[in-house]
């Protein structure tokens, strides 16, 4: 009584049923997707970050910023600022970090040439007019500390390497390719009147050493000198070196002399 032919009211209400079941499950496989794509996003975040981790300054004159690029294989390359009569090459960043790939200074004058870390890469146009460096100073000017995770390559003429920090320096894992004299400080650079690298003003931020901590040794990241300069050092992993010399505390520091 009171159904029409053909027509099972129970049917319809468990087909109704069946259906709301279906669309709360699927609401539901779509939080749990859009809960794995933001973990996926998150977890892409560190390697994100990894691949900015050099960036030249945002303030500082057009002389002064390098170029910030990638070797053909993909490894980090920064073409070096344009040497001055003295054969300092002046570069200053806003962040500057070393990933566990490594990362090349272009101090090549060519077309191409074979870097240890890059492979096949093409040489500097800021070097078209003048010649390689002798000295590569590069200075964080910002507020970001520096991570060195890998090695730092000189690409072409051998050169000094100063890595110049007033918020500090980690080095897990660091080292040096293609460098007579390699130093990290966290004081601030002083330049002379004639265009060279006196020397640093310590007042403040640590260097310090952790997991892997340094070689500087072994080939091909053999190093003859290494100088560590700054207000506190913390030295937390093995460190290998030629000449290693630590100069802690506030200072006025003669380059030429340590």
């Amino acid at each position: 009584m009171g159904k029409h032919p053909g027509h099972d009211s129970s049917k319809s209400f468990n087909e109704r049923t069946g259906a709301s079941r279906v669309v709360r499950r699927l609401l539901r496989l779509g939080h749990q997707s859009l809960a794995v794509t933001l973990s996926a996003l998150l977890f892409l975040q560190p390697a994100i970050a990894n691949a900015q981790s050099v960036s030249a300054s945002t303030t500082a004159p057009a002389a002064n910023q390098p170029g910030v690029g990638a070797a053909p294989n993909g490894v980090p390359l920064i073409d070096i600022v344009t040497p001055n009569a003295s054969g300092l090459s002046h570069n200053k960043y806003d962040s500057f970090n070393v990933g566990t790939q490594g990362l090349i200074l272009n101090n090549f004058k060519g077309e191409v040439g074979t870097s240890n870390l890059g492979g096949a890469t093409p040489g500097n146009p800021n070097l078209n007019a003048s010649n390689p460096a002798s000295v590569i100073l590069n200075e964080v000017t910002s507020g970001n500390r520096s991570a060195l995770n890998g090695p730092t390559e000189v690409f072409g003429g051998r050169a000094d390497v100063i890595i110049a920090n007033q918020n500090g320096v980690t080095c897990n894992g660091c080292g040096f390719i293609n460098t007579p004299h390699a130093t990290l400080t966290t004081g601030v650079p002083n330049i002379g009147a004639d265009g060279s690298l006196s020397g640093f003003t310590v007042n403040g931020g640590d260097v310090t050493f952790e997991g892997a901590g340094g070689n500087f040794a072994a080939a091909p990241g053999a190093v003859d000198l290494f100088d560590v300069v700054a207000r506190n050092i913390h030295v937390n992993a093995p460190v290998y070196g030629k000449t290693i010399r630590l100069t802690g505390g506030a200072s006025q520091y003669n380059y030429a002399t340590g």
